[in-house]
């Protein structure tokens, strides 16, 4: 069942992503800021980003694994990773949170936008996911676009290449659980989200299959729980998981046994 949901979570990723690239390319941004959150966010469209933050509440972070065009480009060049270097299989390993540099970024864009509007839009540019591709594919407005406005577009693809690089080494999502506003803002949500994924530790072995394949690196084999402020919802630790132990619930399982208990 988990192995269909992520199959089709992948294809409606990839479709997603074409068409928000074509509607950059054609340049109907005012199109595309219908349902990318950091365009709303940073319009102040308040219908969309509720809407996404209860979605976010009552199932995670869909928007960082299905909706998010930087996120789909980040899973493509994983991919290709992971089938060039090592055949296919999952290398990942559990990461402690950086919430120190996850929230001063946090930080810094909401105290950016709040600047005077000639500066405002500079550090969203440079950090948020959808103006970053935006930026790197807006061969519209390039055409007639200014010297500094080409430096910036020039800039916005040294960073998208930067974060691809990331992800095609072994990174992973570590943009989006580090440094993406976006996916700090919705991580601070999804910690609270109804249903979330959840380690049965009575069918859970140990073959650490998840943590292999966990891009978010958020799953902590020590003492079998999932970060869910950094968890992007990709099903990838479920769809590999032989014996079923990790499932999509509203519930939280209790370490049940002395020798499931994290050491000290």
């Amino acid at each position: 069942m988990m192995k269909t949901i992520r199959i089709i979570r992948i294809a409606l990723s990839l479709a997603i992503l074409l068409v928000t690239a074509m509607l950059v390319w054609l340049g109907h941004s005012d199109t595309l800021a219908q349902y990318q959150l950091t365009l709303n966010l940073s319009s102040i469209v308040l219908g969309v980003l509720i809407t996404w933050l209860i979605v976010t509440l009552l199932v995670g972070r869909v928007y960082c694994s299905s909706v998010c065009p930087i996120g789909t480009l980040q899973d493509i060049a994983a991919w290709l990773d992971k089938r060039l270097r090592n055949g296919g299989k999952g290398y990942y390993h559990f990461v402690f949170a950086n919430d120190r540099i996850r929230y001063l970024t946090l930080l810094l864009v909401a105290v950016s936008m709040t600047a005077d509007e000639r500066y405002s839009g500079y550090v969203p540019r440079l950090l948020d996911p959808s103006r970053l591709f935006a930026d790197c594919l807006n061969m519209h407005g390039l055409l007639g676009a200014s010297i500094f406005g080409l430096l910036g577009s020039g800039v916005a693809i040294i960073i998208l290449v930067g974060i691809l690089w990331m992800a095609y080494r072994g990174g992973g999502r570590t943009f989006c659980n580090i440094i993406c506003p976006v996916g700090t803002a919705l991580g601070v949500v999804s910690r609270a989200s109804l249903y979330h994924f959840d380690i049965d530790t009575d069918l859970c072995t140990g073959c650490n299959l998840c943590v292999q394949e966990c891009k978010a690196q958020c799953i902590n084999p020590n003492d079998h729980t999932i970060d869910l402020s950094r968890c992007v919802m990709c099903t990838n630790c479920a769809a590999s998981c032989p014996n079923r132990a990790i499932k999509f619930t509203n519930t939280r399982k209790r370490l049940s046994t002395p020798l499931m208990q994290p050491t000290a």
